[in-house]
This record gives C-alpha cells, sequence and structure tokens, in this order.
C-alpha cells in the first residue's frame, strides 16, 4: 500500500515532489496502488520509488525519470511518456495501452508481460530491455526508429507488416 503522506506529496505536482526528493534523498517513495490518474507529472523523478499495480491512467510524464523504479503492474494506459526514462525500471506486467512512448528509453528494463497495444514507440530504446517478446509489439501503433534488437524485430516485420509500411 501507498504511503499517504508519499501521495499527497506526489499530488502536489513535479515541482514539489522534485524538491522534496532532493531535501530527503534517503526516502524510498512508496506510490504503490496509489490512484494519481489524470495528474501531469513532466520532469518528475521517480527514480527508485515503489510504483507496483498504481493507477496513472492518463497522466503525462514527459522527460520523467523511472529509472530503477518498481512499476510491476502499474497502469499507464493513455499516458504521455515522451522522453520518459525507464531505465532498470521493473514494468513487468505494466499496462501501457495507448500510452505515447516516443524516446522513452527502456535499457535494462524488465517487460515482462508488459502490454503496449496500441502504444507509440517511435524512437524509443528497448535494446537491452529484458523478458521482452516480440508479440508485445505486434499491436503498436507506430515503431518508427525503434532500436530493439533485430531478431525480435524480423518478428513483428513478419507479423506486423503494416506496422513498416
Amino acid at each position: 500500500m501507498a504511503d499517504s503522506e508519499h501521495v499527497l506529496k506526489a499530488k502536489e505536482g513535479a515541482a514539489a515532489w522534485n524538491r522534496w526528493r532532493d531535501d530527503e534523498p534517503d526516502v524510498m517513495p512508496d506510490l504503490g496502488w496509489a490512484n494519481l490518474n489524470g495528474l501531469n507529472f513532466d520532469g518528475v523523478v521517480f527514480a527508485k520509488s515503489a510504483l507496483k499495480l498504481a493507477f496513472c491512467k492518463g497522466c503525462s510524464f514527459v522527460g520523467a525519470d523511472f529509472s530503477g523504479a518498481n512499476m510491476r503492474g502499474v497502469n499507464l494506459e493513455g499516458c504521455d511518456l515522451r522522453g520518459a526514462v525507464l531505465r532498470d525500471a521493473n514494468l513487468e506486467g505494466a499496462h501501457m495501452l495507448g500510452a505515447d512512448l516516443t524516446g522513452a528509453d527502456f535499457a535494462g528494463a524488465n517487460l515482462k508481460l508488459a502490454n503496449f497495444d496500441g502504444a507509440i514507440l517511435r524512437d524509443a530504446n528497448l535494446r537491452g530491455a529484458k523478458k521482452l517478446r516480440a508479440p508485445q509489439l505486434f499491436a503498436l501503433k507506430s515503431l518508427q526508429n525503434l532500436r530493439v534488437s533485430e531478431q525480435i524485430l524480423e518478428k513483428v516485420k513478419s507479423q506486423s507488416p503494416h506496422l513498416f509500411e
């Protein structure tokens, strides 16, 4: 369960949150199961935070930093994550349906069972992502300039050729 004080701080917005993180570097933020739907977190630093099973549907996370965060099962449906840093994050079972992940960096992230249906992965980096399987990318909206292993890319091309037209 989320720490109620951490949830209140998050709802104050990115500037207040980032100041708090700077002032309290030893605190490990816990937003697990928190309802954050529809909020603006552009530029927020959620690095090493717990967002397990958090509800973030429709949030804006442009340029946000989730490095090393536990985001297992998080709901990021319809979120704007352009330029987000998700390096080494645990996104196992995350729901990213219809999310804009343009330019997002998933290097080292655990993507086991992550759902990308309808998502935009234009210019995103999935090289070095862990447990990613080609079928997770068959129902994307866009993948132009996607950086991913050639093996996965070839499987996506054979199953979803419309993404390459």
